[in-house]
């Protein structure tokens, strides 16, 4: 029922342009769970998501210790204001390629 009235309350949010299943909204106990979940859902042990430097340090704990995700570093430079660049983006891909490592996905924070 919660998970009906927090659809519908989506809903109106946007507008009620978008309808929202509720059998697909997942409920978490705040964003270390949320965070724990999908990486039990869309990753295995070894694989990766990318995350644009620098990252919040929390990730590393709510990612890593209990999932055995990693993260592989997008390297974002102070120099343009640490924009997440295509460049980037494929250079951080290719590395984690080169090393064997599966990428499940990017994480933006």
């Amino acid at each position: 029922e919660f998970r009906k009235a927090v659809s519908r309350f989506m809903e109106k949010v946007r507008g009620d342009r978008v309808i929202f299943d509720s059998d697909r909204i997942v409920m978490s106990g705040g964003a270390t769970g949320a965070h724990e979940t999908l990486a039990f859902c869309l990753a295995d042990p070894g694989d990766a998501f990318l995350v644009p430097t620098p990252y919040y340090p929390g990730f590393d704990r709510d990612l890593r210790w209990r999932t055995g995700v990693q993260l592989f570093p997008v390297v974002c430079e102070s120099s343009n204001n640490f924009k997440v660049t295509k460049e980037a983006l494929e250079s951080a891909y290719e590395k984690a390629q080169e090393s064997n490592i599966r990428v499940k996905g990017l994480l933006i924070n």
